[in-house]
């Protein structure tokens, strides 16, 4: 019996995690897992820094990517994984959200500026240590310079999604996601739909070529799970899952277990590849 397990949904520093790659890693391999994927937000770069500690330890590092996409008026997330993180068309993608990224960051700090939160974009930058800048390093610029009193209520009072500091991510269609992660030699899985996203929305996504949808991850309740599970038998969907660690909130460490997938769903992702 293969007792081997993975989590394809974990983030670092290069992107709005807590932890820098090889960190990650080495957190992963104590959590008794097989295999990892790192998903940073519309980044790439710790794949690099992570892969000799992966060697070292043993841990099998799945190439990953996590993708902010629309369809129609909606934001979705699309999970990438298994494609050439050298390719041009994504390369050039992600250099371009990064310069978007950062000037949606200088947004909201303008905005916190104008509530009367005094953040410092430099603090925000040291806080993101040279990767994609994203609302989570704002949120903890926040908390270490004591304008809130956690991470959790800078977003609840101030960076969600309908928070008077959010600033709009740029649009990126589906369509288009899908298909560069195809041209690269990867798939695409659709990321904890949870209750927001509905049938409608993944058949739309299943027309333009989705590979997958990730059924397991904190979001979901076992319900939640079964029918996503459900749906991607029907479909003929890859299934995914992970734990979306990210480092910042208390029990994050034992979902590294707890929201992982068995090792054997991997061959999925290599046949779709191939």
């Amino acid at each position: 019996m293969d007792v081997r397990r993975a989590d394809l949904h974990t983030h670092t520093v290069r992107s709005d995690g807590k932890l820098l790659p090889e960190e990650l890693v080495k957190k992963v391999h104590a959590a008794g897992l097989r295999a990892l994927a790192i998903t940073d937000h519309d980044a790439v770069d710790a794949l690099e820094e992570a892969r000799p500690v992966a060697d070292r330890l043993g841990v099998e590092l799945i190439t990953g990517v996590e993708l902010s996409v629309t369809v129609g008026d909606e934001e979705i997330h699309l999970l990438g994984y298994g494609f050439d993180p050298r390719h041009a068309g994504l390369r050039a993608h992600l250099e371009t959200f990064r310069q978007r990224r950062m000037e949606r960051a200088e947004a909201i700090v303008a905005r916190l500026r104008e509530l009367g939160l005094p953040v410092r974009m430099d603090a925000v930058l040291e806080r993101a240590a040279g990767g994609v800048v994203g609302r989570p390093h704002v949120a903890q610029a926040l908390v270490d310079a004591g304008l809130v009193p956690s991470y959790d209520s800078a977003f609840a009072n101030y960076l969600r999604d309908d928070g008077p500091a959010f600033v709009s991510k740029p649009r990126f269609p589906a369509r288009e996601a899908v298909a560069l992660l195809h041209d690269a030699g990867g798939v695409a899985v659709l990321a904890h739909p949870g209750t927001r996203v509905d049938g409608f929305t993944i058949e739309k996504l299943v027309a333009v070529g989705m590979d997958g949808i990730e059924t397991v991850h904190p979001s979901h309740s076992p319900a939640l799970t079964r029918r996503y599970g459900d749906l991607a038998r029907k479909s003929g969907l890859i299934q995914t899952g992970g734990s979306d660690y990210h480092g910042f909130r208390p029990g994050e460490d034992e979902n590294l277990f707890t929201y992982s997938i068995p090792y054997r769903r991997l061959e999925q992702i290599r046949r779709a590849a191939a």
